[in-house]
């Protein structure tokens, strides 16, 4: 009796291949409408990335349902493009990943967790206003088969603000609680257990990971910080003391000096400003990234064609700044957002949150199992 199902099993998995074998014969040469595409460049890319993944999930489900599935993460994804380039920042387009989803990659990382979190929001906002108007059109139109490509709308922008990094929710609650991280940490373990599934298992393992780096790379810094020196020379008109009625200092002229630490609010530049008493500013030295602890006069010897000058040598003690990746491990400046615009993230953040949870409610499903496919 086994052996019979075994060769009535071999026998459907064959006859399902040559379906699909003769399915590509049929279409032959009309798969030429692929090489137009492969001409528009990043929008080619991007199409051709769409239409891998309806095929794919069509295996799945339905056609509609595998339509339908593509065109909610494809809205979701220009959510976080738009919010992107209105923050100036340049970024690729929409590469599709069958049973994954799809990605885009910014060129050039956010200066801060405001703006992460401005990009990261957008996503799930613009996903689920796509979700809501599928539910709408079913609504007006009665039509059974938008349901269940809003309720996979709904879901898919509520998996995505779990706060686990590299998910969106992960990356918004940059700007409202770091401490949030622990709770996507428990969070997703237990829906890994709930569902077994491997790729949510992947991600919370390499979150995990990150978040161990972040949490040891704060105790070194807490432990204790290591100071450089810096030379600087810096070059003085001899006259410029004569004219503040100053000495001009001795080749062993030795003392500190006064500097200033400048932050540009819109650009995040620092600007260090070093000072002699007396004659002001004498040196400015951007995108210096740190903090300084001294900076001093060692000494001077004359410079200049005819000795016009003065060339002094300073010694600056700093604390450079910690390096910045694409993960957690970030300054402390990068985490440092005003209490108000954390309560609008919060606010914004758990209202999308369960506004999506009422909505799956309303339903009467939650996605987590694919319809069956319909037989032919």
């Amino acid at each position: 009796m086994s052996d019979e199902h075994s060769a009535k099993k071999s026998r459907s998995g064959w006859k399902w291949m040559g379906g699909l074998a003769a399915l590509l014969l049929s279409l032959g040469g009309k798969l030429k409408f692929i090489l137009p595409l492969l001409k528009l460049g990043k929008a080619g890319g991007t199409l051709i990335s769409m239409l891998v993944s309806v095929g794919a999930y069509a295996l799945v489900f339905p056609w509609t349902t595998a339509i339908g599935l593509v065109v909610m993460i494809f809205i979701h994804e220009m959510g976080h493009v738009l919010a992107a380039r209105r923050k100036g920042l340049d970024v690729t387009a929409p590469a599709f990943i069958p049973f994954v989803g799809a990605l885009i990659i910014l060129k050039k990382q956010p200066r801060d967790a405001v703006t992460e979190a401005y990009i990261a929001y957008a996503g799930p906002l613009f996903g689920t206003l796509g979700a809501v108007a599928c539910y709408v059109l079913a609504e007006v139109t009665n039509h059974p088969p938008l349901y269940p490509i809003a309720a996979i709308g709904f879901f898919i922008n509520l998996f995505n603000l779990l706060p686990i990094h590299p998910l969106d929710g992960g990356r918004i609650v940059t700007a409202i609680s770091r401490w949030l991280w622990a709770v996507g940490l428990v969070v997703g373990l237990i829906l890994i257990i709930y569902t077994f599934s491997p790729i949510l298992f992947l991600v919370w393992l390499m979150f995990a990971w990150q978040l161990w780096q972040f949490y040891a790379a704060h105790r070194r810094r807490k432990r204790g910080r290591t100071a450089l020196t810096g030379v600087i020379k810096v070059d003085v008109e001899r006259r410029a003391f004569e004219e503040a009625g100053l000495l001009v200092p001795g080749e062993e002229h030795s003392r500190d000096l006064p500097y200033s630490l400048f932050c540009e609010v819109a650009t995040r530049e620092h600007r260090l400003e070093i000072a002699y008493p007396g004659l002001g500013v004498i040196h400015t030295d951007t995108g210096f990234s740190g903090s300084v602890e001294r900076v001093r006069l060692v000494r001077t010897q004359p410079a200049g064609v005819n000795g016009e000058m003065v060339r002094l040598h300073l010694l600056v003690d700093y604390v450079p700044a910690p390096e910045e990746d694409p993960g957690l491990l970030k300054s402390e400046e990068y985490y440092s957002v005003p209490p108000l615009t954390r309560l609008g993230y919060g606010i914004a953040y758990f209202g999308l949150a369960v506004f999506l949870i009422i909505m799956l409610a309303m339903l009467g499903q939650a996605p987590m199992q694919p319809p069956a496919v319909a037989q032919v």
